[in-house]
């Protein structure tokens, strides 16, 4: 077993644990309130354990010590109740402050970061990391707080018996401690270790379920059999190990607390055998040490949990120092008009530059088709035109203005954008419709859509018509279904251009060219600019651009390129030959 596995020494930054605390519009005045009923209760208790002492050591006067003990008590439970209430309610608005900032912040953030980091890490961060720092903060930070005042209440009434049994106290504590530090570190690092295991184990499992089918067309099985098995082997090589360790750690910690008890009390009888404190005294201190030594021994699982609780903090802090797109800085673009100009456009995923200098013009007013082989830049150059991704020189324009100049927003709104994903919410159709359109939508109005992107028809057949739920990721349609549907989304937003990106590529041809014609009307006057790989859906363009290798190879008139350029006459010759044996 690799010995930094456990003994891991990097967990976190102090810096990133603060800042983030800096960040969170943490509850202070709850905060504040936490803290003075535990103060509250760190003296109460004092007290209840002096009442205790005396009546273990027989003194039974009702007025004087059963009363005042039972009085105690009460006030002591009382506050505990209200304690737990306003710590519960502490936890939620910190919970709750922690993740809606994290949101806030995730929602701004670019197309880039998101690309770096899976859905689920996400998700994990928004809700599993946050709810550790609220945890860190409410169980570790705070309790940090009132164990230091509790230990200085503790020392201060002991030495009131005796200063010299102070002293002997703290000398005597740190040798029990030391044991406690050495198997807390141990048990911390194994049940670290298994919890990493089992999160390995959980995390390719469930990639692997959800991937069956390309494990078994790709004949992957045996493979894909025995990763598993090596991961469910290091799994139980781990949970193997922690058993072993937290039962061999049982005993010794039992013979340590054995000779906790023996020390304490061997030191408390030697300064009551010669008088320097009373019976009540010395079992009161005994009841004192023990709060110290548990104290003592929180304060190093507090350690654990912080160094712990960093790694939570560290993939929050990801998100928060994470720069966020600007979208309320620059013009409000209101009505856009004029051609798309890319000049000396650079731009690229990784090190290496997918457009180097590219130039184009996108006529305004008529519907313009990119085409091209795969990997030529197509949908990349949409998203540019959309402002999903930053550049890394040159300029897009419209009508001669640069489209940075608008805030990010309002340009946004003002340009529709049909991906090839074609995402749909877990709601209603009206919910999926409505998005992003900002405005009173009448039904006569939804109707228009969907009757220009051919899905009207199936709406009214159903039951609940606009109100229909569609599932999961729109799971209750079909490809072509989800296609219109998103279609129509677009047109609800009446935009100055409409982007589509292989927005027809799921429908039947009567459904293309049916779409098309009513794309051509609702956008009459207006820049439609898409992507396609097909000769039909091309036919209906104005305007054609050849993309290759990240350069414009070609652009005209559509009847020009379809007769003289090589790529799109293969295309129109591919398409033909589908429809003759179709």
């Amino acid at each position: 077993m690799d010995l930094s596995a456990i003994f891991r020494k990097k967990y976190g930054s102090f810096r990133r644990f603060f800042l983030m605390l800096v960040k969170a519009r943490l509850p202070f005045l709850w905060i504040a309130l936490d803290l003075a009923f535990s103060f509250g209760l760190i003296k109460i208790g004092v007290s209840a354990t002096e009442y205790s002492a005396r009546l273990y050591a027989g003194e039974v006067d009702f007025a004087a010590v059963v009363l005042p003990f039972l009085l105690v008590t009460v006030v002591n439970l009382v506050l505990s109740s209200l304690s737990g209430l306003v710590t519960s309610v502490c936890s939620a608005f910190m919970n709750r402050n922690l993740r809606r900032m994290v949101w806030r912040k995730a929602v701004r953030l670019p197309l880039g970061f998101y690309e770096a980091n899976t859905p689920k890490e996400m998700i994990s961060r928004i809700t599993t990391d946050t709810a550790s720092i609220t945890q860190l903060v409410m169980q570790v930070f705070l309790p940090i707080i009132t164990g230091a005042y509790s230990a200085w209440v503790l020392l201060t009434r002991i030495s009131t018996y005796d200063r010299a049994l102070m002293w002997s106290l703290l000398v005597v504590l740190p040798l029990n401690v030391l044991i406690t530090f050495v198997l807390g570190r141990l048990n911390f690092g194994v049940s670290d270790l298994t919890n990493r295991r089992t999160a390995e184990l959980t995390a390719a499992l469930a990639e692997r379920t959800n991937n069956m089918m390309l494990i078994k067309t790709m004949g992957t099985e045996e493979k894909e059999m025995d990763a598993g098995v090596a991961r469910m082997e290091a799994s139980y090589r781990a949970g193997v190990l922690n058993t072993w360790v937290r039962n061999l750690s049982q005993p010794i910690q039992a013979i340590a607390g054995v000779l906790k008890t023996i020390v304490i009390v061997m030191v408390g009888r030697s300064f009551y055998a010669s008088g320097a404190i009373s019976l009540p005294e010395w079992i009161a201190y005994y009841g004192f040490a023990g709060q110290l030594t548990n104290l003592l021994g929180a304060y190093l699982g507090y350690w654990a949990s912080f160094k712990s609780a960093q790694g939570a903090t560290d993939r929050v802090s990801q998100i928060m120092d994470a720069p966020s797109e600007d979208a309320g800085t620059g013009e409000t673009a209101t009505e856009l008009a004029g051609d798309i100009r890319l000049e000396g456009v650079a731009f690229g995923y990784g090190d290496s530059l997918l457009f180097d200098g590219l130039d184009m013009t996108i006529p305004a007013g008529q519907i313009t088709a990119i085409v091209g082989p795969s990997g030529s830049g197509k949908s990349t150059l949409l998203n540019l035109i959309d402002r999903l991704y930053p550049l890394r020189g040159g300029t897009v324009s419209i009508g001669g203005r640069d489209t940075a100049a608008y805030s990010l927003s309002s340009y946004r709104k003002a340009l529709g954008y049909v991906t090839q994903e074609c995402v749909m919410y877990a709601g209603t159709l009206r919910d999926n419709l409505l998005q992003g359109v900002g405005r009173e939508v009448s039904d006569e109005e939804l109707d228009a859509a969907c009757a220009a992107a051919g899905i009207l028809e199936y709406v009214r057949s159903l039951p609940d018509k606009y109100g229909a739920p569609v599932g999961e990721g729109g799971a209750s349609l079909s490809g072509g279904q989800r296609q219109r549907l998103t279609v129509a989304r677009a047109l609800l937003k009446r935009p100055d251009y409409l982007l589509l990106d292989e927005a027809t590529a799921a429908m039947d041809i009567d459904g293309k060219d049916k779409v098309w014609t009513s794309i051509r009307q609702t956008m009459a006057g207006k820049t439609v600019v898409f992507v396609a790989h097909d000769g039909q859906t091309v036919r209906n363009a104005d305007h054609i651009i050849v993309l290759r290798d990240g350069k414009v190879e070609a652009a005209g008139a559509r009847d020009r390129m379809l007769t003289a350029n090589a790529f799109c006459k293969e295309m129109l010759d591919k398409t033909k030959g589908r429809e003759e044996e179709a």
